[in-house]
């Protein structure tokens, strides 16, 4: 089952998505622990915007993931997190880098046990 949240539903929780910037030089490149505070159904795309905060850091950025257009699911290349089910308030292990085009490219994420 979803425990990805709605706009309003997020507010409503006590979330300030606000707090969390999406700015290519306020994300961390590289490989690092966050933790994923909550997830947004984005409003304009088919994804869910993920917000994390940098445990080195405590930097708070959102990073987005799309849904696959084949097989449907809210997943990373290469990576078997489904973003639509996968716990929030928990501690990933991510990669971050750049696309083609200079911007940031949310590459992978594994749940810390």
């Amino acid at each position: 089952m979803s425990n990805t949240l709605s706009w309003r539903q997020a507010l409503d929780a006590g979330y300030e998505p606000r707090d969390y910037s999406y700015h290519k030089e306020d994300i961390q490149q590289g490989e690092y622990l966050a933790s994923l505070d909550f997830k947004i159904w984005s409003k304009k795309i088919p994804g869910i915007t993920c917000y994390f905060t940098n445990q080195e850091n405590d930097q708070k950025f959102q990073l987005t993931v799309y849904r696959d257009k084949k097989d449907r699911e809210y997943k990373l290349r290469n990576c078997e997190t489904e973003f639509e089910i996968c716990p929030t308030e928990a501690l990933y292990k991510i990669n971050v880098g750049e696309n083609g085009k200079g911007n940031i490219k949310f590459i992978a994420a594994e749940l810390v046990e």
